[in-house]
């Protein structure tokens, strides 16, 4: 679950990486039109007007536009800076989560084995019970376990006991 949920983080990150870039190419357009649109307006006022005439109100209100524009220039490099630290964290959780994989797993194997016990724990009871019964039957029997070491969950032992 928290592997899906970082996949649509990272799913998220790039879809964030591809908005900002179609954002930067939108302020180079506005930007480009803007300087075209000041650049033309002064010298039609300019020709108009003469220079001595010029407003220069009118010039703040077009340095305000620029400013405008470099700010949101800014604010799509910051978004970009996010990106690249949440792309980074997210890295970082992803490794994080690999090595607790790899710790369940030894957990799992290390629980496992101690719940492993070996069959020939088994082997002196059972010749025991053979020996009984057959001394009390008055039977000859040969009892012989092949591949006693192999191990056995201790539950699933303890409940052929009874049985055998």
């Amino acid at each position: 679950r928290i592997e899906q949920q970082m996949l649509d983080a990272q799913v998220a990150l790039v879809e964030m990486e591809t908005t900002i870039e179609r954002m930067r190419d939108q302020l180079r357009r506005l930007d480009m039109e803007t300087q075209g649109r000041i650049l033309s307006r002064e010298q039609v006022q300019a020709e108009r007007l003469g220079y001595e005439e010029f407003d220069p109100l009118e010039m703040d209100r077009h340095s305000q536009l620029q400013q405008l524009s470099r700010a949101l220039f800014e604010s799509a490099s910051d978004l970009m800076d996010l990106k690249e630290t949440l792309g980074a964290r997210t890295r970082d959780a992803e490794t994080l989560l690999s090595q607790q994989a790899r710790v369940n797993t030894q957990l799992q194997e290390g629980l496992m084995r101690t719940r492993m016990v070996p069959f020939e724990r088994l082997v002196p009871r059972l010749r025991r019970v053979v020996r009984q019964v057959a001394s009390e039957l008055h039977k000859k029997v040969h009892f012989e376990v092949g591949n006693a070491e192999g191990e056995m969950d201790r539950n699933v032992l303890e409940r052929m006991v009874a049985p055998l």
